[in-house]
This record gives C-alpha cells, structure tokens and sequence, in this order.
C-alpha cells in the first residue's frame, strides 16, 4: 500500500534480455504476502516481423537504448501517479531491457499486486500505455539483411 510518502527512484533498466526465471522470483518474493489477493504481470517480447519496405526484412532483434536519467525521472513520477490512482496496490514493479534482444526473448515487464483483480489489472495496463507513450526509450530494429529502421510505438 502507499503510504504516502515518495518512492524512491528505482533503475527499471536492466542489460539483456529478461529470463523466465527473473519472473518467477518476483512472484515468489510475494509469496508470503497475506494482503495480496491478485498479480498482474504484462510481458513485452520481439516480434519478428515482416518490415514492408525492406525486401525480406525481418526482424532479428531489437537493439534497446534509453535516456537513462530522463526515464528514470519520468518513471518515477508515473509509478507515483499510479500509487494515487490505485492506493491499494501493494506492489509495482517494472523492468525493461537494454542492448540487443533476439526475436522470441522479453524485454520488457511490468508487475502489479494488490488486494483485488481489477486494481492490479487496470494498474498494469495504465502503466504499460503511459511508459509507451512517454519514457525515452528507443528500438532500433535488427533486420535479417544487416539492415535496420527505429521502431515506432503504436
């Protein structure tokens, strides 16, 4: 739950792809959590897909760069609004890749606990868009010719 006071700034960055297993600790780190009564976990993975404008241009993985201090900034402030939105969240948690991640692995995860299902759930999905819309992070798409084009968000 929050209490009020201001979260610290926490590094969501981390170098690599996420491995399963890094997902599995985190859930059962809450094991022990009586006041928790649903997870929501939202799993970024690359896709290989089919660039239209690059004759067989698929991609192979996306290279992961970030204004690290201005994402962080901004990271924090969206974790506290989703605090207030949802004050019975106990938990949040958000880690995205940075380097190169090949198609088929995770780079991106955001984890929410709290007493109910639709808390957890319209936190995860809240705080997906807005770190879509508005961290400086970008992609640069790895093509099967050597190629690349910086991926855009939609």
């Amino acid at each position: 739950m929050s209490d009020g006071r201001p979260h610290k700034v926490k590094d969501i960055f981390v170098e690599g792809a996420i491995p399963a297993s890094f997902i599995a600790e985190n859930i059962a780190k809450h094991a022990t959590r009586t006041d928790i009564g649903a997870h929501e976990i939202f799993l970024g993975q690359v896709r290989a897909d089919v660039v239209p404008s690059v004759q067989d241009g698929r991609v192979q993985a996306i290279e992961f760069t970030a204004y690290r201090e201005m994402a962080l900034e901004r990271m924090t402030i969206i974790r506290e609004e989703a605090f207030t939105k949802w004050p019975a969240m106990t938990c949040l948690h958000v880690h995205h890749s940075l380097g190169c991640i090949k198609a088929g692995e995770l780079c991106f995860m955001v984890f929410a606990s709290a007493p109910h299902r639709i808390q957890a759930r319209e936190a995860v999905a809240w705080v997906v868009d807005r770190i879509k819309a508005e961290l400086p992070i970008f992609g640069r798409e790895i093509l099967s010719d050597a190629s690349h084009v910086w991926k855009t968000n939609s």
